[in-house]
């Protein structure tokens, strides 16, 4: 797992204008979708979130501001607030987000920021937490969710345990999360991690298995596919999954 500066770095050098071809088809580029429409896919995100169109939320690690696009759209009395540590991004984001008053970004880690406590009704992560310590990441969590909040988190998991992965299967996997400076966990780890943490009980985990085809493409067709050595033979064993948390 990299540091905070060299996530920074990367995400400034090849998820903005190096993507603009993509960005065009989508603004929520994530390695799993439901639906690779934007606008049916944060339907599903909100209900699955139980977004009822009032609350504060906060888009933890934002990308270029698609996911906020939708939800402030889609319930224009929310307030939803970004934060990313690519600066590049964010400031895509203030594009993508232009003439929304219910958005609000700002350049921020998300394992120490600036909000007071209890400022949220929900937080999510959608392909993002993978960066970052658990611990670290969730004890920031808890402080700034408030009482009885939702805690959303959407990312890649292991198709199965470590353990009963092929050799073969096990090189894939360290080579693709060495690229891609990610911890990839299968979902039993997962549950158990933030178990282990306290403070947080499991309403729902869903899985999925099929990549989005937007993501696919922009790995193959840009400079992502030379620098992450992205073959079709380098296919790792992940799969999508998400997990949704009430604070307690």
């Amino acid at each position: 797992m990299k540091d905070i500066k060299y996530i920074k770095e990367y995400y400034n050098k090849h998820y903005t204008d190096n993507l603009n071809f993509y960005w065009d088809k989508t603004k929520i580029l994530n390695a799993f979708k439901t639906y690779e429409n934007d606008t049916r896919q944060v339907k599903w995100l909100s209900k699955r979130m139980g977004i009822e169109g009032n609350e504060t939320i906060l888009d933890c690690g934002c990308g270029i501001g698609g996911t906020m696009k939708q939800i402030a759209l889609l319930h224009p009395n929310t307030n939803v607030y970004g934060i990313n540590i690519s600066d590049g991004q964010i400031k895509m984001a203030e594009q993508v987000l232009d003439g929304l008053d219910n958005c609000h970004l700002s350049t921020q880690d998300y394992t120490n920021t600036n909000y007071e406590d209890n400022s949220f009704d929900i937080i999510y992560f959608c392909e993002s937490i993978c960066y970052n310590d658990y611990k670290k990441v969730l004890n920031e969590v808890y402080r700034i969710l408030k009482p009885n909040g939702t805690l959303y988190i959407k990312d890649l998991v292991t198709k199965c345990s470590t353990d009963k992965l092929s050799e073969s299967e096990l090189i894939k996997l360290n080579d693709f999360t060495d690229s891609w400076y990610t911890k990839v966990f299968d979902t039993e780890t997962i549950i158990e991690k933030i178990n282990n943490i306290g403070g947080f009980e499991l309403i729902s985990n869903k899985r999925f298995i099929k990549p989005s085809i937007h993501w696919i493409n922009a790995v193959r067709n840009s400079s992502l596919k030379e620098y992450h050595n992205a073959r079709t033979s380098n296919i790792p064993p992940v799969r999508g999954a998400d997990f949704l948390y009430k604070k307690i």
